[in-house]
């Protein structure tokens, strides 16, 4: 599910499509700012959740993604 959201071209992408559909004009210092820390936050969100919430029910499942990131 989160294969490549760290990839700029695809937020921009993305950014530029949703500007386009609601008629916004687009602003590329948004866009540099956005894919800077939009990713970044939402990555640190799920971390938190896996490390938090997931433990409770699944110790094993927290385990083997320790395992995966080191």
């Amino acid at each position: 599910m989160f294969v490549g959201f760290h990839s700029p071209h695809r937020w921009e992408v993305i950014l530029e499509n949703i500007a386009r559909h609601f008629g916004l004009p687009e602003s590329k210092d948004f866009n540099f700012l956005f894919i800077a820390t939009f990713p970044v936050i939402l990555d640190a969100v799920f971390k938190y959740w896996i490390f938090r919430y997931l433990n409770r029910s699944s110790p094993s499942a927290v385990a083997t993604y320790k395992s995966m990131n080191e």
